[in-house]
């Protein structure tokens, strides 16, 4: 089990937020998150984590449910346990044997290259979306 040294923020089982989060140095979900996450950190989403969220981290690990897209400035990593349902952008991606993901990659050192809403400051595209911004998530500008 990787040490959980590198998140100082853990969102428990037995915890549902509905919203954004944005934390400065990462995060490790075990529970429930419908909306977004954002950290220039590590996103570590526990076995037993569901995320229905657009991610946006330094870097993701997966070992529970994400059902949302998924940005990281450096690596994603989905373990063996992870399901994954979206859109991954990465510098670099880790996909272990056994791991479940539906939808596209983008991949390699120009990937992130102003696509990192958590660097960038912008609106995740989820959040866009409930504002009513048409163009957010179509990657047309």
């Amino acid at each position: 089990m990787p040490e959980p040294v590198d998140c100082a923020t853990v969102i428990g089982q037995d915890v549902i937020i509905k919203g954004e989060i944005t934390v400065e140095k990462g995060l490790r979900v075990d529970g429930q998150i419908e909306g977004a996450v954002t950290t220039k950190g590590k996103v570590h989403v526990g076995k037993s984590g569901l995320l229905s969220a657009e991610v946006n981290g330094g870097s993701v690990t997966v070992e529970g449910k994400v059902k949302g897209n998924i940005t990281a400035s450096d690596r994603v990593t989905l373990e063996a346990t992870s399901n994954v349902t979206g859109d991954l952008t990465a510098t670099k991606l880790v996909v272990n044997e056994g791991a479940s993901f539906s939808g596209k990659v983008n991949v390699g050192p120009d990937a992130v290259k102003g696509a990192t809403p958590a660097e960038k400051g912008a609106v995740p595209a989820a959040v866009a979306a409930r504002l009513g911004n048409q163009t957010a998530g179509n990657g047309k500008h």
